[in-house]
């Protein structure tokens, strides 16, 4: 009973001492947490640390709620602050400022904006004053979970007279924040233009206090029900998915994407679209190298190197694209640009151009632009008409007349093309089958179809040998007026109508 009655008294003196202790502590720390708060985040993050209030309760647990952080890099005031926040909450436990590393379940964050500068020269915050010895120490801190929702970041481009690149953050979740190691994330974006939402997930940091636009970024991110329609002149839902990895302002991304229902307004016909890219997306300006394209579309092949730039002065951005393709249909890309549920032609194209689509209002037909040739083989028109004229016209180019179609002949186009306000031209194109060529230069119209050409029609076979019997003896002394250029006889030719409904007629001003 003894030891029991000395052992309970120690307790009894253990308790009042620290009662007295905490009575005597308790005024003083708030101060002391709030010295140590602001501390910790200016050694974290190199930065000068504002509050506009900072209140800190701690019975029964320690509450610590602030407005206004401001946090400013290297002191500076001449740029943005590195990171606002409107609100911060958080609550520890009593006993974890006994520990040497404190351990913190949650911090909530409302209105946060970081404000990523461009890269700076080591001079340039090399003269940020060294943190006072005296000061008091900072806490070494690790947060199991930050919930940020609703963030907001903002990458500065070097030109202070630019606007940054903005991403808006719907929700965003960081775990195991501290210690200086990556921290793990789950985020989901709001991406404008094309419309839909993104979701990514990965690994983030650790945090580069010097230079926080080299903090390195790696994960996942799947595109789901991007509304092609909110770019005029296009239609389709997209959806892409893909890895990144790389700092803040220089990316790389490996993805897919796939739009099942890919049209542009000038036909209306829906076509599968998949691709498959490798780009470099620059923080700094918001530009996306595209290092490699390989898109399908129906059963042809495109490859394209280029990107997509932004245009001072103007929200939207710039597409350039050197395409090639040596594996296409015909078919495939008239059902794109042609309003005839069934394609005129069919046949294999191959192709090589620059696509420039410049920022704008008007839809991306008006605003395409287009510089390139072509090739197109075993060319056969899908109407029979059609197609027994072209079987004629080999036919009577090599001499026969008389003899009687039988099959289908192919044909071979080739020519240059460029594209502008919605208006094909076309130059050097030929058009050949066995026993005949055509040359046209023209345009043809995108809205509504226009079709405007002029050019020869040459045959090896001379006028006379076109038909037979007497007929052939009256054309006989015409020989030599329609043989030009070597051709056996040379026809000025126009074609005007619709790429549906085209009218060939014979040039007679040309002739004579």
């Amino acid at each position: 009973m003894r030891r029991i009655l000395i052992i309970g008294g120690a307790i009894v003196l253990v308790v009042v001492a620290g009662v007295i202790a905490a009575k005597r502590i308790a005024p003083h720390l708030p101060g002391y947490l709030r010295n140590r708060v602001v501390s910790t985040l200016s050694e974290d993050f190199d930065s000068d640390v504002e509050f506009s209030d900072l209140q800190i309760s701690i019975y029964p647990k320690i509450v610590i709620r602030g407005q206004g952080l401001v946090l400013r890099l290297h002191g500076r005031r001449d740029v943005p602050p590195l990171i606002r926040i409107k609100k911060v909450s958080t609550e520890i436990a009593f006993w974890e400022l006994f520990k040497r590393t404190r351990h913190v379940r949650k911090i909530t964050l409302e209105g946060l904006k970081v404000t990523m500068p461009p890269v700076e020269p080591r001079a340039a915050h090399a003269t940020h004053p060294a943190r006072d010895k005296k000061a008091p120490q900072p806490f070494r801190v690790v947060v199991d979970e930050i919930v940020a929702d609703g963030a907001e970041l903002d990458m500065l481009v070097k030109d202070p007279n630019k606007l940054p690149h903005i991403f808006y953050i719907q929700s965003l979740r960081l775990q195991h924040a501290g210690l200086g190691q990556p921290m793990a994330y789950e985020a989901t974006l709001t991406n404008p233009v094309p419309e839909g939402v993104i979701d990514s997930h990965g690994e983030f940091g650790p945090w580069q206090r010097d230079q926080p636009r080299l903090t390195p970024l790696a994960g996942a991110y799947t595109f789901t029900h991007a509304d092609l329609s909110t770019i005029k002149g296009l239609s389709g839902i997209l959806a892409s998915k893909g890895q990144f990895n790389g700092p803040l302002d220089r990316i790389d991304v490996q993805g897919e994407t796939s739009t099942p229902d890919f049209s542009l307004g000038i036909s209306g016909h829906p076509v599968p679209l998949d691709t498959h890219f490798h780009a470099i997306v620059d923080g700094t300006t918001g530009n996306t190298m595209l290092d490699s394209v390989h898109a399908k579309l129906l059963n042809s092949e495109i490859q394209a190197t280029g990107g997509v730039f932004r245009v001072p002065g103007d929200r939207y951005r710039r597409v350039l694209l050197d395409a090639v393709s040596t594996h296409a249909r015909l078919e495939d890309l008239l059902r794109l640009a042609l309003t005839a549920d069934k394609p005129p032609m069919t046949g294999d194209v191959t192709f090589r151009t620059r696509i420039d689509i410049p920022p704008g209002k008007g839809t991306v037909a008006d605003r395409l632009k287009l510089d390139g040739d072509f090739h197109i083989s075993k060319a056969q028109f899908s109407q029979l008409d059609i197609q027994s004229k072209v079987a004629s016209l080999s036919r009577r180019g090599s001499g026969q007349a008389a003899a009687e179609s039988t099959g289908t002949v192919a044909s071979d186009f080739a020519g240059k093309f460029v594209l502008g306000d919605g208006i094909m031209t076309l130059s050097n194109l030929t058009f050949e089958v066995p026993g005949a060529s055509v040359y046209l230069d023209g345009t043809y119209a995108l809205h509504g179809q226009a079709i405007d050409f002029q050019g020869s029609l040459r045959l090896q076979a001379t006028l006379s040998e076109l038909t037979t019997g007497w007929k052939a003896l009256l054309l006989k002394p015409f020989d030599k007026l329609f043989e030009k250029e070597g051709a056996g006889t040379f026809v000025p030719i126009r074609i005007t109508g619709t790429g549906s409904d085209p009218h060939f007629a014979l040039d007679i001003k040309r002739v004579f």
